[in-house]
């Protein structure tokens, strides 16, 4: 009885182990089945971070190197400007302590060029006075004029700015310079300028010459008529021979012929030579051309004021249009 009880008692204890051995063995394997599961729970969150986690570096790598693209491109110029504008300014600091200078060398040349110019102006004025009045008198066997007219035997009478007058064996001639060589217009300095103006100064002194000639030579005025009852007298006649006055008047005009193509010949001859080929403004004919015809005309008008003189000089030998020089 004893040996039974025993053996029930221990087979409830066997049991009872059983029993709390398969509890604890559920539970273990519940734990172990719950810490799986959490594990591979944990794998699968992990895995998603990972994957977020490498999105959003590759986006902060692409952000990276935009923006370090961006700073190559256009911020790092804009980093050595500071640089470079330093020398541009420094540049222009000496730029215009350079054009101050030479803005000194600059007044400072002009005031000397202006006193050399005058000083070399006085000097060739006094080199055009000695050299002109040395020729005077100065004979030579001919001169032949750019027109290739030959005058024999010449004795240069004086030398101005408006050419030779000279004594030939036909008599007397102005020849302007551009008529001579150049060889003439080197030793005399004649200037085109120079020229235009004496023939300008010549054709006012000619024209207020005439006016006080023709006032000179003028018939008196006719006395006032008396009264009916004094006793009549004969009138004068006037002092002025009608036919020397139109000689008068003819000399006049062909003298005015006469300077007035000698001048337009002599500034086309001057504008040929500068203006090599060209044409007269508003004129076909070209300043050559018109240099020959001007001077075949001044040498027709001539020719007419010789032969008005001549009239003149025979029918008033006293006359004052005589004493002008040819």
């Amino acid at each position: 009885m004893d040996q039974f009880t025993n053996n029930d008692n221990s087979g409830m204890v066997g049991f009872l182990v059983g029993i709390i051995v398969l509890v604890f063995a559920g539970i273990f394997f519940s734990l172990l089945a719950d810490k799986r599961f959490s594990f591979s729970s944990n794998r699968i969150s992990l895995q998603d971070t990972i994957r977020t986690e490498k999105a959003e570096l590759d986006s902060l790598k692409f952000r990276l190197e935009t923006a370090r693209e961006h700073w190559r491109k256009h911020c790092e110029p804009l980093s050595s400007q500071e640089a470079a504008a330093d020398e541009v300014s420094a540049a222009i600091r000496a730029g215009e302590a350079r054009l101050r200078t030479l803005r000194i060398e600059r007044d400072a040349a002009a005031t000397e060029l202006a006193s050399s110019t005058g000083g070399f102006d006085d000097y060739r004025n006094q080199y055009r006075q000695q050299v002109r009045g040395a020729a005077s008198e100065e004979q030579l066997d001919e001169l032949r004029s750019r027109t290739g007219k030959v005058y024999k035997n010449v004795i240069i009478r004086r030398v101005s700015a408006t050419g030779l007058d000279i004594r030939h064996d036909l008599g007397m001639s102005r020849l302007l310079p551009d008529e001579l060589d150049p060889s003439w217009h080197e030793r005399f300095q004649w200037t085109r300028d120079e020229v235009a103006k004496a023939l300008e100064q010549e054709k006012v002194r000619q024209d207020r010459h005439n006016r006080f000639v023709d006032l000179k030579n003028a018939p008196p005025p006719e006395p006032m008529e008396k009264p009916r009852n004094s006793s009549k007298k004969p009138k004068k006649e006037s002092a002025q021979d009608p036919r020397v006055e139109g000689l008068r008047e003819d000399v006049r005009e062909a003298r005015s012929r006469y300077l007035s193509a000698q001048s337009e010949a002599s500034r086309a001859r001057s504008e040929a030579s500068m203006n090599r080929g060209r044409s007269v403004p508003g004129s076909l004919e070209t300043w050559s051309e018109r240099a020959l015809r001007m001077e075949s005309a001044a040498a027709k008008f001539r020719s007419q004021y010789m032969n008005a003189r001549g009239k003149l000089a025979a029918a008033a030998p006293g006359d004052a249009l005589l004493i002008t020089e040819e």
